[in-house]
């Protein structure tokens, strides 16, 4: 008798809509340091319990025998070797992977898990590689020597797009951990955001992200996930450097951008040695993006008001070839320039100096354009 009223509250939850089994915020992807980094695991799941999210370790066996979308919001590779991923996952897990973010979920990989999503993969000498996961309609290539030769690590500095929505909490730069991570090459016409660049490698692509259906994608080639100034990630690895303070708000807001939720910034209290986020208090103008460019640079700045800016672009002999004013609200504004004149007609390629003014402060900027 026990047994049947078991069964027949289990099917009234089931018909009711209801799910017996509990949604986990992120299921973190280990193989017990046969490919996985645990360092790299470790602090994020850190950094997890920092936001207050939920997480499970889950296998290649639970990869390739569950139905993902069932159980978690979104699935995290860490660091490590990414032909491990390859490896192990098979047909029937890319597939569960494929429908978790395609259904609405979402996708982080950081280093050997960027590597992982990616179309192919160009590894030092090993040359091109296909991986099958294919979430990524690109090449990740790596190591970058010009930074550090694998299997080396160092601190490296990367530019933050402060057109990303990711970054609208993010300082212009960011120093984080460089351990053989690639460079995101993307195939024609694949539509992605590049959220930061490589200060040391030619200013490309370190950070992207894009949609996957209904899903998102975030692929990161340093290690935001490694605090190095602290304990706090239970990881010593790199304690030797020195991140000028903390990743951990960057990731806070990208993961809050993955999970389909509004990016948000971690209050002051959350923050190590209570530092508090800087807020913007004057007329500020961000580096311009992309640079060089050869089609429209997007500018983007903050206004402490409402009030009039003028824009005025200077070509490398002195003369001005394109103004405009405009009334903007107060806030954070882009404004995206193509590459024209007062006329309206395509400028050549070369150096242009931009002035912009607002209520008697002015902020300067150099961008290039190639043809």
């Amino acid at each position: 008798m026990k047994n049947k009223i078991n069964l027949l509250i289990t099917a009234l939850f089931i018909f009711s809509g209801f799910s017996l089994a509990a949604t986990t915020d992120i299921a973190v992807y280990t193989d017990d340091g046969t490919g996985t980094w645990e360092d790299g695991i470790v602090a994020f799941e850190n950094f997890l319990d920092w936001k207050g999210l939920s997480h499970r370790r889950i296998t290649a066996l639970d990869v390739n025998s569950t139905a993902l979308k069932d159980y978690y919001q979104a699935i995290y590779f860490p660091g490590g070797y990414a032909y491990y991923y390859k490896r192990e996952i098979n047909t029937e897990g890319l597939h569960h992977i494929r429908d978790l973010v395609a259904s609405g979920g979402g996708y982080i990989g950081i280093c050997a898990g960027a590597y992982f999503a990616s179309d192919s993969v160009y590894w030092e000498e090993d040359g091109l590689i296909d991986y099958p996961l294919d979430l990524f309609d690109g090449v990740a290539a790596g190591a970058l020597d010009d930074i550090a030769p694998w299997d080396g690590y160092t601190m490296t500095t990367l530019t933050m797009n402060p057109a990303d929505s990711i970054n609208q909490y993010e300082p212009a730069s960011e120093d984080m951990l460089y351990y053989g991570g690639p460079v995101f090459r993307p195939h024609a016409a694949f539509n992605m955001e590049t959220t930061a660049t490589w200060n040391a490698y030619a200013d490309s692509a370190a950070i992207i992200h894009f949609n996957y259906g209904q899903g998102r994608v975030l692929l990161i080639g340093p290690h935001p996930e490694i605090e190095e100034d602290s304990d706090r990630d239970s990881s010593t690895f790199a304690d030797e450097l020195d991140d000028n303070g903390s990743d951990w708000p960057f990731l806070w807001s990208a993961v809050d951008w993955l999970l389909g939720r509004p990016v948000s910034y971690p209050s002051a209290s959350f923050l190590p040695n209570a530092v508090p986020h800087t807020v913007r208090t004057t007329f500020r103008l961000e580096k311009p993006y992309p640079n060089p460019f050869n089609n429209t640079t997007r500018f983007v700045f903050y206004l402490p008001q409402k009030g009039i800016l003028k824009m005025e672009i200077i070509n490398s002999r002195g003369r001005l070839v394109f103004y405009t004013q405009k009334q903007y609200d107060a806030g954070i504004q882009p404004l995206n320039w193509r590459g024209i004149n007062r006329q309206e007609i395509s400028l050549a390629s070369g150096v242009y100096f931009v002035r912009f003014e607002f209520l008697g402060r002015v902020q300067t900027a150099k961008c290039i354009l190639l043809k």
